[in-house]
């Protein structure tokens, strides 16, 4: 058998042409479908272990996939908020911490880098997800922000540099105005959607949402059309609202200068996760928010397993049009494999009459096809594990 797959090789390189070209539209053949099953398995463990982890969220009643796609993966806005006062229900519960979320603005887009969420939270988010800044320090004061991983390197910017939020609406002044935030830190790679976030403190994400805001001061050579008061008696007195500038940006200068107004328990929010210390405070709270008209808590596990099965169902359909655009591929193969076989013909009775057997010349054309069907095997398996990451990122912009 060995000197029928020398045989085999020499052959084969002989024809090497015809040799790479029947390679690779095998490795092709075999390539789709091999990626696709490597891209969901990969899906399925990366979107499930962030389910898992997250045992219940708590939003605005609507769509319990949409608020599970905004309070695990930062995609997707619930219909409406919920407000402090909801969170503090849950965070009074026995045995369960409470994280408030608020995620409805993103950063201004650069070229080459889409604009990142802004997740507005506490510091127990980064306790319960594990993350720890890899350079700097996670933000302590109003207008400090961290930098998850991966969208630290697609922007270029790194501790000490500043970050902008883009405006909802470009035309209500007076509501969601940029801020300039501080970048404090970034973030060592947790391999999940925190990595392409910006997070910050909750007083910042209702700043850039026009809950909070503060005054400066400034000259008097400033238009007086910018000015909320100017006291002639002082020179010094006049003071601006930081509405009319650029872009709003808090320093040390003038953060005590910003406040909110409203009643906090008002304040809003886009969603809670709960982290019961045990299954059965996770029981207890599940019943005590059943009833609830204002908020639905869910666990998000049963609702990305809801997801998956619409998404399998679909990779169902793909790989039967897959096989069958594969069978008919094969079927054409076969027939160049045939063909083949027939200009070989004299070769073949060459072989037989200096002494090889019939079997010796099956066996020499059965190494040809092993080692042509095994080489583009290996194509597409090497292509497919290369492919996995590319593809399994795809499939969540595609289905989350």
């Amino acid at each position: 058998m060995n000197s029928a797959f020398y045989l085999a090789i020499r052959s084969l390189w002989w024809h090497r042409s015809r040799s790479l070209a029947v390679i690779f539209s095998l490795a092709i053949i075999i390539w789709l479908p091999a990626t696709l099953r490597i891209a969901l398995n990969q899906f399925r463990s990366e979107i499930s272990s962030r389910a898992l982890s997250t045992p219940i969220v708590i939003g605005a009643p609507g769509s319990r996939i949409d608020l599970v796609m905004h309070a695990l993966y930062f995609r997707s806005q619930p219909a409406t908020t919920v407000t402090m006062s909801e969170h503090a229900l849950a965070a009074e519960s026995v045995g369960v911490t409470a994280v408030p979320l608020h995620m409805r603005f993103t950063t201004r887009s650069q070229p080459g880098a889409e604009g990142a969420p802004i997740v507005g939270t506490t510091p127990e988010y980064f306790t319960f997800r594990r993350l720890t800044p890899q350079s700097g320090e996670l933000p302590a004061l109003l207008g400090e922000c961290v930098l998850g991983a991966d969208y630290a390197e697609r922007s270029g910017l790194g501790t000490g540099d500043t970050v902008l939020s883009a405006p909802r609406n470009a035309l209500n002044l007076a509501g969601d105005y940029p801020l300039r935030m501080l970048i404090t830190g970034v973030l060592a790679r947790n391999h999940s959607p925190d990595d392409d976030a910006v997070f910050t403190d909750l007083r910042t994400a209702w700043v850039i949402e026009g809950i909070g805001h503060g005054h400066q001061n400034v000259d008097r050579q400033t238009d007086p059309s910018l000015l909320l008061s100017n006291d002639r008696d002082d020179a010094a007195s006049v003071t601006a609202g930081l509405g009319v500038l650029p872009y709003l940006e808090i320093t040390d200068e003038n953060r005590d200068s910003f406040h909110f107004h409203g009643n906090a328990s008002e304040f809003p929010l886009t969603a809670v996760l709960a982290v019961p210390f045990t299954e059965r405070d996770r029981i207890k709270l599940l019943g005590r928010f059943s009833g609830s008209r204002q908020l639905q808590c869910i666990s998000p596990p049963q609702v990305i397993e809801e997801l998956l099965s619409i998404v399998f169902r679909i990779e169902q359909f793909v790989l039967l049009f897959t096989l069958a655009a594969a069978g008919a591929a094969l079927l054409l193969l076969a027939l160049v494999l045939n063909l083949s076989l027939k200009l070989r013909a004299a070769e073949m009775q060459t072989m037989f009459r200096l002494g090889c057997s019939r079997l010796t010349i099956l066996r020499l054309q059965s190494a040809e096809v092993l080692l042509l069907l095994t080489s583009a095997a290996g194509i597409a398996v090497a292509g497919g594990l290369l492919a996995r990451s590319t593809a399994a990122a795809l499939l969540q912009q595609l289905l989350l």
